[in-house]
């Protein structure tokens, strides 16, 4: 394999970490809201409002579902959960393998997922708008170059329904 390919193998492993626990509940937390399934997939002036709703929402959706695992700041755990500052799979361009992972765990990584001591569970139970919020957020907030074109629930709904991958 070429080094680029273990690298981002690497990268993927450190991703797919999580922990296999969920974060506990507190009397105060509530759920997100949901967001429209209609959200655009440019960063024009007419549709950056909605765009920074999408990154704002997703910081909500990353610290219930992501922060107990690769931190607040996305440093991770050592030899436990990955750090995901500036991830290839975060980094890149197309979100469709780093939304497989989300939505599959690190199931995905297979051998690479061993670098690790918890796996990352599938978080399949979000929908695609919660799931493109929290991609968006992430990529922004953690990629090598913050990615400023959302996620849409569109690019979301082609990685769940991709063939040849686990349910």
């Amino acid at each position: 394999m070429t080094v680029r390919v273990l690298a981002l193998l690497a990268l993927l492993a450190a991703l797919a970490a999580c922990a296999r626990r969920e974060p506990a509940a507190t009397a105060s937390a509530k759920p997100a809201a949901p967001l429209p399934d209609d959200l655009p997939s440019d960063l024009s002036a007419k549709t950056f409002a909605t765009a920074e709703a999408l990154a704002k929402e997703g910081a909500a959706l990353f610290t219930q579902n992501c922060a107990t695992c690769h931190m607040a700041d996305g440093g991770g755990v050592p030899y436990l959960q990955p750090s995901i500052k500036g991830s290839a799979g975060i980094s890149n361009p197309d979100p469709q393998l780093f939304l497989s992972l989300i939505l599959r765990g690190s199931a995905v990584l297979d051998e690479g997922a061993k670098a690790y001591e918890n796996d990352m569970a599938p978080q399949d139970h979000l929908s695609d708008t919660e799931i493109a919020a929290v991609a968006t957020y992430v990529r922004q907030r953690f990629a090598a170059q913050p990615i400023t074109k959302p996620v849409t629930p569109a690019d979301v709904a082609i990685a769940r329904a991709r063939p040849g991958l686990p349910p």
